[in-house]
């Protein structure tokens, strides 16, 4: 008795429907004959580029024409379209050569080398003193009916140069929009928070629609017993850089990845993290989850030549069993060149690269051979120099995953302003398949006990046996195989399939019990396996 006892304390738990990706090496007692090979995405050539009549997005001659997806895509069935809040930026206003680009309503531009000051004027209509801005950062807008072909509305908020004619909505680091489903207050619907330059701090904004935001509200937050004036900030933070926000259903909390420095300039970029139950808090100080080591310096020193590894950005989100994340790794090839004003600190590549978690905050890399999950493309193509950022979580639809994504034909350093190019792109991956696990000939999985959930009345598995075929068998914790249910009663998979439904000659599964799932794979690949009712 108390043998059964433990080992259904022991067992995993699946949740009914929940994708369980099997690149989570916790789950796995045993593998024999298996390699992890992590799967490439198909990419969409480029589906969004800086518009030459848009001076916010293509700062005129001699001067960088870039837009960045730090922010947010996605399908808003309330309207029926997709839609993107992404982020340009003009770049320090001493650099643009026909004055200062003038958005009064969002305090820009800072007239001199001085970013706290806007035509001398140091603080805002509110009495908030500016920090800083002299980069022109700026939160743009644009929709789609199929998430291919966008459109920049002109929405007629905030003038710039005298034209309201732009799709500028607001001037965040990189905004990570919600649809609040659960707000009585339809002027609140969407809610957007991120990383303002100008106070250098992070706030939340309300809006009743995606686009006409307001920082001059009240948010109530009854579970708290307070609320929350948008005016001040929900985490101040000195550090620039992108504060990517994502909504964790199964736990019931907003997870932030953030890129950061610390006070030291010199220190590596690295990832750090924080928790809130609300968008506006109370929020954790945040801290380092994700730092480059030994094993990445040598990577880079391997397929670069590079000096060391820095990790530039992370945007995650739950899926399935696990979180899944796309980290932009910089491979440092060389640092700055004296004197020269025009260049990022550091020159070198950007590469995309999964790594994974099980509770959004201790994080794994999907291999040990840091394979590019979303790699930079090659000859002329508009990323081959740097994968700089994506969507803070990709549009899933039915069978496929699409995560947008900054590419740039330049890497970290260019010094050539006009060099400096960014459009974004689209990457897609089909469902649960991320990393595989492969057999060349024969191979074993064989998972840790699981507890299945009641009413499970299929085994589903994502598999690609084309060309081989993989079995399924079922086991008492021990390895004894239940009866009926040997991979010998099994009908094998012996096709491309992302729902394969598992047949034995016993068909009721044994839900009273923890049971261990063996798979048998011949020339063939295994992503992951879902209990349905």
């Amino acid at each position: 008795m108390k043998a059964s006892t433990n080992a259904v304390a022991n067992a995993y738990q699946l949740r009914a429907g929940e994708s369980v990706l099997l690149l989570d090496e916790a789950l796995i007692q045993e593998e024999d004959g298996i390699t992890r090979e992590v799967q490439p995405c198909a990419k969409t050539p480029f589906v969004m580029e800086p518009d030459p009549d848009k001076l916010w997005e293509y700062c005129g001659p001699g001067m960088s024409k870039r837009i960045h997806l730090y922010g947010t895509a996605l399908y808003d069935d309330l309207v029926g379209k997709y839609r993107m809040w992404y982020f340009g930026r003009m770049g320090p206003h001493w650099r643009v050569p026909d004055g200062n680009y003038q958005i009064p309503e969002l305090y820009v531009p800072r007239t001199d080398e001085r970013p706290f000051h806007c035509n001398g004027v140091t603080a805002d209509r509110h009495g908030r003193p500016f920090v800083d801005n002299d980069r022109g950062d700026l939160t743009l807008y644009a929709e789609s009916d199929d998430g291919i072909n966008w459109v920049k509305p002109d929405l007629g908020i905030f003038p710039f140069n005298g034209s309201s004619a732009n799709n500028i909505i607001w001037d965040l680091h990189g905004a990570s929009v919600f649809i609040d489903r659960d707000e009585e207050n339809a002027d609140q619907r969407y809610k957007a928070i991120g990383f303002c330059r100008r106070y250098r701090s992070i706030f939340l904004l309300t809006s009743p629609d995606g686009i006409h935001w307001n920082d001059n509200v009240t948010v109530n937050l009854p579970e708290q017993g307070r609320t929350h004036n948008c005016l001040e900030p929900v985490v101040k933070r000195s550090n620039e850089g992108t504060f990517n926000v994502t909504w964790d259903p199964v736990d019931s909390i907003y997870r932030a990845y953030s890129l950061q420095r610390f006070d030291d300039s010199e220190k590596r970029r690295v990832i750090c993290y924080s928790e809130s139950p609300s968008l506006a808090g109370p929020w954790k100080d945040s801290y380092p989850i994700l730092e480059p080591g030994n094993w990445d310096d040598e990577i880079a020193r391997r397929r670069y030549g590079a000096l060391r590894a820095e990790f530039h950005n992370m945007s995650a989100f739950r899926y399935g069993s696990l979180h899944i994340g796309l980290l932009g790794v910089l491979y440092v090839t060389g640092e700055q060149i004296p004197g020269e004003k025009n260049q990022i600190p550091c020159d070198g590549p950007i590469d995309g690269q999964f790594v994974y978690s099980r509770d959004g905050i201790s994080w794994q890399h999907a291999d040990r051979a840091r394979t590019v999950a979303l790699p930079r493309g090659a000859g002329d193509a508009f990323d081959r120099g740097m994968i700089i950022g994506t969507a803070k979580e990709p549009i899933i639809e039915g069978d496929e995953i699409h995560w947008y994504y900054t590419g740039c034909e330049h890497s970290h350093g260019e010094v050539n302003m006009e060099k400096r190019v960014k459009r974004l792109g689209r990457a897609t991956w089909q469902r649960d398949r991320f990393v595989a696990l492969a057999a060349a000939g024969e191979g074993m999985v064989a998972t840790k006990p699981l507890l299945l959930p009641m009413g499970a009345g299929a085994l589903e598995v994502n598999a690609d046996a084309a060309g081989g075929q993989l079995h399924v068998e079922l086991c008492r914790p021990d390895g004894r195989v239940l009866d009926g249910f040997s991979h010998v009663d099994c009908i094998p998979l012996q096709t491309d399939d992302l729902h394969w439904q598992v047949r034995w000659k016993n068909q009721e599964l044994p839900i009273e019990r923890p049971v261990q799932l063996r798979l048998f794979l011949n020339r063939s690949k295994l992503y992951s396996f879902t209990l349905r009712s």
